[in-house]
This record gives C-alpha cells, structure tokens and sequence, in this order.
C-alpha cells in the first residue's frame, strides 16, 4: 500500500488546503471565520474545540482520480502566519521529516552544482543503471535511455547523470509549469500523466477559487500566473521511504493575505514508491497563533484497478496517521 507519508517534509505546515486565510486578499469576498472553515471541512463542535486544544483532527478529502490518496487536517499552531509562511518558503521545517537524509535549495535558472549534496550509494547506481520501463521506477522513456547510455555504468557518472536529469526536469519545470513535466514510461506503450493529476487537484480547490482566485491560477497556469507578492523557492530532497531511497523536486509558493498566509507545495517528480503530491494550506490568524487547515492529494498506480475505492481509503488512512506525526515534529520546530 502506497503512502507517501514523506512528503510534507518540512514544508508540511504549509501542506495543504487553503481556504480560509486565502480569502483575505480579495475584498470582494467575504472572509470567513475559523469556525466557519472548520466546519466547511465538516469538522463537528467538538472536533473545533479539539482543534483549539492543539489536537491534530483529520476529516475526509474527496479524491480527484483514481490514483489519488487525500485527506484533510487542522491543528493550531502558537506562531503568526506570517513566520510560518516564511519558515516554509525557505525550506527549514524540510529536516523535521526523519525519512530526510539530505536536501538542497535549487536557485534561479538552475545548475549541476545545485545537486552537489545529492549523493548515492553503489546500490542506488545499479538500480538506475538497470532501471526500465514499469513501476519500480518514475523515469520517461528518454531518462531510461539516457541512464542505460553512461559509459561503464560507474557510480560516479550514474550520481552525475541523476543530477544531470533532475536538473533538466527543473529546468523544464521551470519553463512550461505543469505542461513540463514528462510522463513516467510503465512499458507496453503505458505512461502515468502526473501533470493530469495535479491539475485535477489545482482546479478541485473551489474554496481556493473562491477566496483567492488569483492563487489557484497560479496553480493552474504557472509560471505565466502570478499572485500579488508571491514567494516561491525550489528543493530537491533525498529521503528513505518504505526503505527506498527516493528523490523528490518540490516546489513552493507563499502569498500574503491581509494577515494570513496561502501556501501550496508541489511535488512534480518522485523517483519511486508514489508519483507526485500537492498541497494547499491556510495559515489563520487567530488569539494564541495560527490554524492551520490542510488538504493534501498524492498520487499512486497502487491504488488502481481491482478494490481501488477500498485502497484508496485505507491508504488515506494510514498518510494521515504517519503525517499527524510529521506535522507535530514540524509544529514543535517553529514553537518558541
């Protein structure tokens, strides 16, 4: 059962779902208060209250496909939005994750020497070296082709070709948003569209939409869309997951909403074990700090086919439970 339970690594406050907060930054729209979100995430009375009491509450979150693991969280967190938003976007709650092993920041057009961190073992370049078309690996076709191509297959030269590739995904990334991101080759002539996903779950965030417009755009049609005061910072991670090692380009992006903050975090490629991951958070002021209240969707071919809809649910299950924990780690990083 897939459940990229690392993801939010440090980024996880901002993890996920927006709506609220969004609101502020358009007049037009009436702001709701933290009680009323909460119970637009169908959060009862006493679950609000277990919210105010620092619990972390979980509620449902529709899927968007069939590959698709989501769900919902609110917490209260004693710090302002806006030293939230800024943690985030540069990266420090990245380490809270404990399935981290190493990280580094990718700056304006990107360079190999962005990668210099990212390091792999013998094992790690045999697998690539050996890597084909199917579901042990998230690689296209061309990224096959092109690891199978290093002379000698030598470890050195399969960490250059990984940083060479990751690089290049960035940079493609960079340029074309969604419509960049290659397709992962599962042989047979079948491909996983991660792209797809991610857009289905940019344009099911209607409380995004409604609040914030702007910044659902830019979800949806970036890096032409922009939102007033936007702040985006770009990571590649390393982390072990389910025993894997797995390498992860994630971006963010904080927008400033009177007092509180948006936040979404996407990850537009994943080596192995899930496909990708966006979240959409809202970072609320409220007396004693900020609520945060998240919606997350991950994406997962182990989830499809024969009894999706019950592998679905339990593997949403089961990530919520795991990033309950991260985000605690997380909330006990940014507390005073």
């Amino acid at each position: 059962m897939v459940r990229p339970a690392r993801y939010r690594p440090g980024v996880v406050l901002l993890a996920v779902a927006a709506a609220r907060l969004l609101c502020l930054t358009e007049p037009a729209h009436a702001q709701p208060s933290a009680d009323q979100l909460l119970t637009d995430y169908g959060l009862s009375a006493a679950d609000k209250q277990r919210v105010l009491n620092r619990d972390l509450v979980t509620a449902d979150a529709p899927p968007v496909s069939e590959r698709d693991l989501s769900f919902a969280i609110a917490f209260l967190v004693k710090a302002s939005p806006e030293a939230l938003g800024k943690d985030v976007v540069a990266g420090n709650l990245v380490s809270a994750d404990a399935q981290v092993q190493a990280y580094g920041e990718i700056k304006g057009a990107g360079s190999q020497a962005d990668f210099a961190g990212l390091k792999i073992t013998g094992d790690e370049a045999k697998a690539l070296a050996n890597a084909k078309p199917g579901d042990t690996l998230n690689l296209s076709a061309a990224e096959i082709a092109a690891f199978k191509a290093v002379p000698g297959g030598s470890p050195d030269a399969i960490q250059q070709q990984l940083h060479k590739m990751l690089l290049a995904r960035y940079q493609a990334y960079r340029a074309s948003g969604l419509a960049g991101i290659a397709p992962y080759d599962r042989g047979g002539g079948r491909t996983t569209d991660l792209a797809a996903d991610l857009r289905k779950a940019s344009e099911a965030a209607r409380r995004l939409k409604q609040y914030l417009p702007a910044f659902q755009a830019v979800l949806l049609g970036y890096p032409e869309a922009t939102a007033p005061e936007m702040r985006e910072s770009f990571f590649w991670i390393k982390s072990i997951i389910q025993g894997k090692p797995t390498y992860v380009l994630a971006q963010i992006m904080v927008a400033p909403s009177g007092a509180a903050r948006a936040v979404a975090r996407r990850e537009y490629y994943v080596s192995t074990g899930y496909n990708g991951e966006q979240s959409v958070a809202g970072f609320l002021p409220v007396q004693g700090g900020t609520v945060v209240v998240c919606t997350s969707h991950a994406f997962t071919d182990q989830v499809t086919g024969f009894g999706g809809s019950m592998k679905r649910s339990i593997g949403s299950g089961v990530m919520a439970a795991k990033m309950k924990g991260i985000f605690e780690a997380d909330r006990k990083k940014v507390e005073p």
